[in-house]
């Protein structure tokens, strides 16, 4: 959890795709910085890292990623290094007491490959990288191999370009050691002091230089910066203060009280900031100790000249949560502050009753983030979404809505989902019964490409072990892995796809019988070209879900689906992936119930793509609608017709007739309405039933609906 080695392994991934370009020179090379000796013997590697003796910098830190699927198993460190498995395949290395140059330190891995490759990154206290490299271990024996920075580019100085003096304050008219890493090799450069250039000088095979310079005898005492420029003017600065050359600089340490500050509030991938105070220039060690007072990682920090110090780290995406403890020491006084990891999520909801009765209303209430939109989605045990609405968040972060379960309700566990951009919430609420926590998955996002890093939003029972597998576009294991759901019933999983083929890919999460799944797509064109598009109804009434399908020129790709009412609000926005023939279907876009009847529209989009479809909503009081299969509605005998409509009233008694010329009754069903008062019923026509045109009469309590057909 330091900073020191999550930058650094933010750092490292990004470059972690092109190491196998990193220019490898034998151990006895001239200019690296560090060298590093790999003995491999079975499932045990020894790695000994040397800081080469012309190093101006200790080495810190020290970060290993082993490949091709392999996994670190345990490790062990010299003393006064710190070890932490930030993942499978990731381990970080950081101390209190680096390596200084002229210095080795040893470290043992154990990996569950004989052969293992293991890229690895060498950093000093600021994460400037000293080094790095990949090694391939044979089966016995030992491989040396020493890694200097590579060259930045043809211009002489890059974002990575550093440099400083010694003395870092000095005198007019004083000599001063300009010390530059990480320029282009064999690049002619200038140094300026303010607007007056003093020296100018190249730097070696390796980037880096060391020259002796002269401070001019007329230099203006005070704060001043000095300038480092390539050919191309590109500059790097470096600021100081110059004292005057007839006085001798006193400096007085002045004793300042140690002291620490932290947020006592944490979430998974915040980035927070420790900081406080101390003796000028002294170096601080930072220990986190979990609530148990496991140490889980140190690192240190120093004071300024004013007597501050701060240290920024980032809060690890699996963090367990819980009270943690941060212990700040300068080997003599020690200072503490506490804070807490809490879930990760911004929406926080709590629901009225834990278990309500058929007919009953619950009320969820909760807090997120202001002004912003969320989404309330409920499914009953069958699966069905029952609940569905968008509601703004007030100025103050609050929301809340009330659900009125229907008197013949399915009783059992009711999935409540809550989402606002990313996040995503799920609580459970019991209809006639109590609940049963249930497994629910979701992904951040649906798209990836192979530098993305997914993250996968997990709920189930409270400290639930559960299995993930990531099934491939063939049907095939790609990954598996154990993960543990947190005390809250959440937690949140984060996976590479480095290696990952374009394709759709499923992430699966279960636990005995229980099971739920996730799609996501890697590296997949997101062109589906030309788009169309159908409802299964022409009419809906508020509160109606609607069945949408569709098809797309291109397979596998994602389409975005936007309902938006009369008015031009957005209703609801959901994406959908299409299938290998470029077909998709959607049934959890519901109509509100307290929205505006009238035109609606229904968009799918995709790039430049885009097909538009108007929707007819009713209130439901308008009274009963009736629709056949065909238009025109042309029919020959033995033809099975389907009849059906909206709008007659819940659960009620619907009268089909169907009546000849003379206004002769040729025949007459009787059937129910659902509890959305749609219906629908299958007729036949006889063959032995009269070529001509008929009336189809549809009668229940809200009204009579007609409509003609031909017979032939």
């Amino acid at each position: 959890m330091t900073n020191m080695s999550f930058r650094a392994i933010f750092l490292f991934l990004l470059v972690s795709s092109s190491l196998a370009s990193l220019v490898l020179i034998q151990a006895s090379s001239s200019g690296a910085l560090v060298t590093m000796t790999a003995t491999n013997n079975g499932m045990t590697t020894t790695l000994q890292f040397t800081n080469n003796a012309e190093n101006i910098s200790d080495i810190s830190s020290l970060i290993l990623q082993i490949g091709q699927g392999g996994n670190f198993k345990s490790f062990k460190t010299d003393s006064g290094w710190v070890g932490i498995r930030n993942s499978v395949n990731i381990l970080t290395f950081t101390s209190t007491n680096p390596i200084k140059p002229g210095h080795s330190a040893n470290f043992v891995v154990k990996t569950d490959q004989s052969n293992p490759v293991i890229a690895w990154k060498a950093l000093d206290d600021k994460n400037n990288d000293l080094g790095s490299g990949e090694i391939g271990t044979p089966q016995t024996g030992t491989f040396n191999q020493t890694v200097s920075k590579p060259p930045t580019s043809s211009i002489g100085i890059s974002d990575s370009s550093n440099f400083r003096i010694i003395p870092s304050t000095p005198k007019a008219g004083s000599d001063v050691r300009v010390i530059g890493l990480s320029f282009a090799p064999t690049t002619n450069l200038d140094l300026y002091i303010g607007n007056n250039k003093i020296d100018s000088f190249s730097t070696n095979e390796n980037g880096n230089f060391i020259i002796t310079t002269k401070i001019p005898d007329n230099q203006p005492i005070g704060s001043v910066s000095l300038f480092v420029k390539d050919q191309s003017g590109n500059s790097k600065t470096f600021s100081t203060i110059i004292h005057e050359a007839s006085n001798r600089t006193i400096i007085t340490i002045q004793r300042m009280p140690l002291t620490v500050k932290c947020d006592t509030i944490y979430h998974r991938g915040d980035t927070k900031t420790i900081n406080g105070t101390g003796t000028p220039g002294s170096t601080l060690t930072i220990l986190v100790q979990d609530s148990k007072g496991n140490g889980v990682t140190t690192f240190t920090a120093t004071a300024d000249k004013t007597g501050h110090y701060s240290y920024t780290t980032t809060v690890p995406i699996d963090a367990p949560f819980g009270d943690y403890t941060i212990n700040v020491s300068d080997g003599k006084n020690k200072a503490s502050c506490s804070h807490n990891i809490v879930t990760s999520h911004q929406i926080v909801i709590s629901m009225s009753q834990e278990k309500i009765d058929p007919g009953q209303a619950l009320i969820i209430n909760g807090t997120s983030i202001s002004n912003q939109l969320v989404s309330f989605s409920i499914i009953d045990p069958t699966g069905k979404q029952v609940f569905a609405k968008d509601v703004n968040v007030t100025s103050d972060g609050k929301i809340a809505i009330a659900y009125s379960s229907d008197a013949a309700a399915v009783k059992g566990t009711y999935i409540a989902t809550v989402s606002q951009g990313t996040d995503q919430v799920t609580v459970y609420f019991g209809v006639g019964e109590l609940p049963v926590p249930k497994l629910t998955i979701s992904m951040d996002k649906l798209d990836y490409t192979n530098a993305d890093k997914p993250q996968i939003n997990i709920s189930g029972p409270p400290t639930s072990k559960l299995n993930l597998v990531i099934v491939d576009p063939s049907g095939k294991q790609k990954f598996a892995d154990l993960v543990l759901v947190g005390p809250d019933g959440f937690v949140t999983y984060s996976f590479n796809v480095t290696s990952y083929n374009p394709g759709i890919y499923t992430a699966v999460i279960n636990r005995g019988n229980d099971k739920a799944s996730a799609d996501f797509q890697v590296g997949v064109p997101t062109d589906c070209g030309q788009i169309t598009m159908k409802t299964i109804k022409e009419f809906y009434l508020l509160g109606d879900n609607i069945i949408i399908v569709g098809n797309t020129k291109n397979a596998n790709c994602l389409v975005r689906l936007t309902l938006t009412d009369p008015q031009g609000v957005v209703v609801k926005s959901e994406q959908v992936f299409t299938d290998k023939k470029g077909f998709f279907s959607i049934t959890d876009f519901r109509i509100p119930i307290d929205e505006a009847a009238g035109i609606w529209k229904l968009d799918a989009t995709n790039a430049l793509n885009h097909f538009s479809l108007d929707l007819t909503i009713k209130s439901g009081h308008e009274g009963i609608t009736m629709m056949l299969d065909r238009n025109p509605p042309v029919y020959n005998r033995g033809d099975i017709i389907t009849i059906s409509g909206t709008g007659a009233g819940k659960e009620a008694d619907v009268i089909i007739n169907v009546i000849g010329t003379n206004n002769t009754k040729a025949l007459s069903l009787s059937i129910s309405s659902t509890n959305t008062s749609d219906f629908s019923t299958l007729w036949k026509i006889p063959l032995n039933f009269n070529p001509g045109s008929y009336t189809i009469q549809a009668k229940s309590v809200t009204g009579q609906a007609t409509t003609n057909i031909s017979v032939q």
